[in-house]
């Protein structure tokens, strides 16, 4: 039995404890704690690799949980998602992991008075400048019902340098519609975050929302639903977007329809995604389908290297339950990826060693400085994780 194998196993001895019949929602998909090895790569020429440095408590076994990295001090951040070591219940606790000390530590605990609402499915981008994380949106469920949200929160102090307070921000505008399942992306000059997509119960989306003054800081947040021209995917949920802040780019890939029984491998690009300087576009820079991509799929993380225009994305789920045994646990770089520069191409990176098991609705963030990605927890079908895997290399040079 090698290490993998061990680890996963006491991880699932360990937590057993806690309980395995669980209130379940649709569109969570929830699972129950099980284990298994991750594969390994056989290619000896490979320069990436994965590692994992073991580091668990029992409230980081999270699915459909939010990530952001602070770049000053090396910690991811984590917020919300479904708690495995809580009998699958939302949570609104705050963690901070420390991958040079391999720890966690718990910022804010769940229930804490003036935190959100517990959730799952929301968003959450970083404001390195001012040490702020804005959430917006996201569900939660009890036996029978869903609730889902379309309010936005800023945590001030959000890596632990001083004490993390959450304030509720009130925008002016007609929001979004309360929505999980979109993404987010951060605009850090101009203080803007992009909200796209997403899905109720009963209906999905593919519009685009800006939120100005999003930090809370410089004068009073509004709501501006952009209007682009073109085409986009449309109505996709669980989708990936990535944020080129030199020339206003948005790029989204995959994502799947409500019913999840069909995904898409297509990716697009978004101009003036914040709104500012002309008029947005939706281009469609490389078709669903085409030879090479990566297969359709949802509930991926995707990080993007600046320097380089590329972008690197793990895992997700196939086009529908039937399928999950085909969940996804590669890794692939796409270049060109806001759409300029040359043309975009895919390659599908071979890192050396165990492999991260395949997985979905897990979250990942980007150490740009090192050229690392950090894949944290995640389900698939039936196994819940709990560790952070860590990519050298990431960016495929």
């Amino acid at each position: 039995m090698n290490r993998i194998q061990v680890c996963t196993c006491m991880v699932a001895c360990s937590l057993a404890a806690f309980g395995q019949e669980h209130a379940r929602s649709p569109r969570a998909r929830l699972r129950a704690i099980h284990g298994h090895a991750a594969e390994a790569s056989r290619d000896p020429q490979a320069r990436q690799a994965w590692s994992t440095d073991y580091a668990l408590t029992p409230d980081t076994g999270l699915s459909a949980h939010a990530s952001v990295y602070d770049p000053a001090t090396n910690l991811m951040i984590v917020f919300g998602g479904i708690d495995y070591g809580a009998e699958a219940t939302v949570t609104n606790a705050v963690l901070l992991y420390n991958p040079a000390a391999a720890s966690w530590t718990t910022e804010i605990a769940s229930g804490a008075a003036g935190a959100p609402m517990a959730r799952a499915d929301h968003s959450a981008v970083f404001d390195a400048a001012n040490n702020r994380m804005i959430v917006f949106g996201g569900y939660e469920f009890s036996p029978g019902t869903e609730s889902f949200f379309n309010d936005v929160w800023v945590l001030s102090n959000a890596n632990g340098q001083g004490t993390a307070v959450w304030t509720r921000l009130n925008p002016s505008g007609t929001p979004p519609a309360p929505r999980s399942d979109h993404t987010a992306v951060y605009d850090a000059t101009n203080n803007r975050m992009v909200v796209f997509g997403g899905n109720t119960a009963t209906q999905v989306f593919s519009d685009v929302w800006v939120l100005t003054n999003a930090n809370g800081l410089g004068g009073t947040p509004a709501w501006i639903q952009l209007a682009p021209v073109g085409r986009t995917a449309a109505g996709v949920e669980s989708a990936s977007a990535v944020y080129d802040p030199v020339n206003n780019i948005m790029t989204v890939f995959g994502g799947a329809n409500l019913a999840l029984t069909a995904t898409t491998n297509g990716v697009w690009t978004l101009s003036h995604a914040n709104g500012l300087g002309g008029t947005p576009r939706w281009s469609n820079i490389v078709a669903p389908g085409a030879a090479g991509s990566p297969g359709g799929r949802y509930g991926h993380s995707a990080v993007y290297d600046v320097t380089n225009n590329r972008m690197i994305v793990f895992g997700g789920a196939p086009f529908s339950e039937a399928e999950a045994p085909n969940g996804f646990n590669d890794t692939w770089v796409l270049t060109f990826a806001n759409g300029s520069g040359g043309t975009p191409a895919w390659t599908q990176l071979k890192p050396s060693g165990p492999l991260p098991d395949k997985r979905w609705l897990h979250t990942g963030v980007y150490d740009a400085d090192n050229n690392r990605m950090l894949v944290f927890a995640g389900e698939y079908a039936d196994p819940v994780y709990y560790l952070v895997w860590i990519l050298s290399d990431a960016n495929g040079l």
